[in-house]
């Protein structure tokens, strides 16, 4: 009996100590604390406010006139979209979804490339507040805003919103497919899923790797959803997914198959990409093969002459495409040892801090740009968290989707190779699982776990130093960043500053071929024709096949008066490329100056069997026709070249008057 009221009295006197301390909390000053759906609005404005002024600073730089190299090719079909050709011949050559998103805007504002980036920058914005609704579901609201506030703030989410191709567009859509299927499990409407299918459509438009995920969603749909909605719902929800995906995928399917008889939503760049990052000399990033060109179309085109002269076949591009992609996997099945090695090193460069550049240099690109003097999150701080956020946490079946989807998007692109471009889209569900390794964290120390602490703290500085501590087996040599930025220097006039990058580019990689001819053509193009001479050799002693430098070198000679010699190099074009239309051309036009005039009506036509629309040859035809004495031919010839947009010589049709 004492016992027990000896219990009871300490209980009571512990109630009591409670009741005391509430009520000397209730008499202390408190501390406002915003709610987090406010602090999500402010958020939301701070990443728009930076990406403004980021796409206002951007703007005046050589970054927003086409160092990205691919930007070009996507304006190009946006505005073939927009006259009404869906069929173009060279689309299968990219990804679908980008030139349709960019088609949309031209539509609604007009070819204005300052909208793109302004909706980019929005939708990047709203990208946060995806971010923050999807943490909160997975975690908490405070997870949520850190989660948001750090994406905001995050460099190269900020950098790729200024550039005219696809990352921001990926991140949105695939935050909002997540997020949607996650909508999905909490409302339990199977309806939704079939609206996840459409958004997880438009990913796969603009990113063909993400369809691996396909394979990883029946284990989230049969374990974590079943769980929640049960069996039915969730076969109900899984064939809805798929029917709004394959809704989508079949658009692009059916266009593709009127383009070249195939049944395929994706573009037939994959086969080069995967042999790309899987051959004898692949570094684990993008080093474009022996030959092949780095320019996006022209890549996939060089890439089939290729495989023609190689198997001693007429190739359609699909059927080059296998042909790399079966090379490529012969590289691993005969050298396992090495393809080891190299997949080991894709895995290490997937979670390094370096951004690697694709085209484009994200590192170098900052120094142009006075914002990103700011210090942004970057990759090397976000990933450690994250590592350790899945090492810790992975077991929790609320965070399946989560880390399924970081699983297989890393499969995937250690698959072709590592890029900073295409590794950005899993970038915000790294975030997220950083958001909550640091809220856990803080909460460990509230709750002072100095054992635990200590624990986590030497994981995450182990991890930290195996990212961001400096090796030379990752280092990367900047030389197309260079090469880029020099082409536009000289698209741009400004030939002394481009001649300054193209020998920067060459002095990273003198064996740099397309860097040779560019600097060959700012040379050219300053009246230094025995300096552009020697860059096209030398490109071609480097790569004996390669169509441009003959192309360009042929350009000099011309230049030179060098005409037999520009004869030649424009036939070695034509071997290597027949449907090289220029080259026709500019053979024509000299075969004209030789006044062999029958050879030049020849070459012409060629050109107009390749392109009818091309109006310079419609205008050469209707000059040597003149000449020739066929005024008929003639006229017709120049009525089309005017018909085409071609500024005709007044005195031509000075000429052709009396025979009209």
């Amino acid at each position: 009996m004492e016992g027990k009221k000896k219990r009871h009295t300490t209980q009571l006197s512990k109630r009591r100590q409670s009741k005391e301390i509430n009520l000397v909390d209730r008499n202390r000053p408190r501390l406002k604390v915003l709610k987090p759906e406010i602090l999500l609005v402010g958020v939301f404005f701070l990443a728009l406010f930076i990406r403004l002024l980021y796409l206002n600073q951007i703007t005046s730089t050589p970054l927003f006139h086409g160092l990205a190299v691919d930007d070009e090719k996507y304006e190009s079909f946006a505005l073939q979209i927009l006259k009404g050709n869906f069929t173009h011949k060279d689309f299968i050559y990219l990804n679908a979804l980008y030139p349709f998103f960019l088609a949309l805007i031209y539509l609604i504002f007009g070819h204005s490339n300052l909208s793109v980036v302004l909706i980019q920058g929005i939708i990047d914005s709203i990208s946060c507040v995806v971010i923050y609704y999807i943490a909160s579901i997975l975690f908490n609201k405070k997870v949520g805003i850190i989660a948001a506030l750090t994406y905001a703030c995050y460099g190269i989410a900020i950098f790729y919103t200024g550039i005219l191709l696809a990352p921001t567009v990926v991140i949105f859509f695939t935050l909002l497919f997540i997020a949607s299927l996650l909508f999905a499990q909490e409302t339990r409407r199977t309806l939704i899923f079939f609206i996840s299918g459409i958004l997880f459509g438009f990913v796969v438009l603009a990113r063909p790797n993400v369809s691996l995920f396909l394979f990883f969603l029946p284990m989230w749909f049969f374990t974590v959803l079943k769980n929640k909605v049960g069996i039915r719902k969730s076969i109900q929800g899984s064939l809805l997914l798929l029917v709004g995906f394959l809704m989508i995928i079949s658009l692009i399917t059916v266009r593709n198959y009127s383009i070249e008889k195939r049944f395929s939503p994706f573009s037939v760049q994959g086969g080069i990409n995967f042999y790309t990052g899987n051959n004898p000399k692949a570094q684990g990033h993008f080093m474009s093969p022996h030959g092949i060109s780095i320019s996006p179309v022209e890549q996939v085109k060089t890439s089939i002459h290729h495989a023609e002269k190689e198997s001693g076949e007429r190739l359609t591009p699909s059927q080059s495409s296998r042909y790399w992609f079966f090379k490529g996997l012969q590289f691993i099945k005969n050298n396992p040892l090495d393809a080891l090695n190299l997949y080991t090193k894709k895995f290490a460069l997937f979670w390094r801090k370096e951004e690697i550049p694709l085209n484009i240099n994200y590192s170098l690109s900052k120094t142009l740009v006075p914002i990103f003097r700011l210090p942004f999150f970057s990759f090397g701080i976000i990933a450690p968290f994250a590592i350790l956020g899945i090492i810790l946490f992975t077991r929790r079946k609320s965070n399946l989707l989560l880390t399924l989807f970081i699983f297989s998007y890393m499969v995937s692109v250690i698959i072709f190779f590592i890029s900073a471009r295409y590794r950005l889209p899993i970038t915000p569900f790294l975030i997220i699982y950083s958001s909550y390794t640091i809220y856990h964290l803080v909460e460990m120390i509230n709750a002072k776990e100095v054992k635990g602490i200590t624990i986590l703290g030497v994981i995450l500085i182990l991890i930290f130093l195996g990212m961001n501590k400096n090796f030379a087996y990752f280092e990367i040599v900047p030389a197309s960043h260079y090469n880029n930025l020099g082409k536009i220097y000289c698209k741009e006039g400004l030939l002394d500053k481009a001649i300054v990058e193209l020998r920067n580019a060459l002095s990273n990689d003198p064996h740099f071929v397309e860097a040779h001819c560019n600097l060959g053509i700012a040379y050219l193009r300053k009246g230094l024709i025995k300096g552009a001479i020697n860059e096209y050799k030398k490109a071609l002693k480097i790569n004996p096949n390669y169509a441009v430098a003959h192309y360009n070198l042929g350009n000099a000679y011309v230049k030179k008066g060098m005409l037999d010699e520009a004869i030649a190099e424009f036939k070695k074009v034509i071997a290597l490329n027949t449907t090289f239309a220029e080259a026709y051309t500019n053979l024509g036009s000299v075969y004209a100056q030789k006044g062999m005039l029958d050879e030049a009506i020849a070459e012409f036509k060629k050109v107009i069997t390749i392109n009818p629309n091309f109006a310079e040859a419609h205008m050469n035809l209707s000059v040597a026709y003149y000449y020739k004495g066929n005024y008929e031919r003639a006229i017709v010839h120049c009525d089309k070249a005017a018909h085409l947009g071609y500024s005709v010589n007044p005195k031509l049709l000075e000429l052709l008057k009396p025979y009209r």
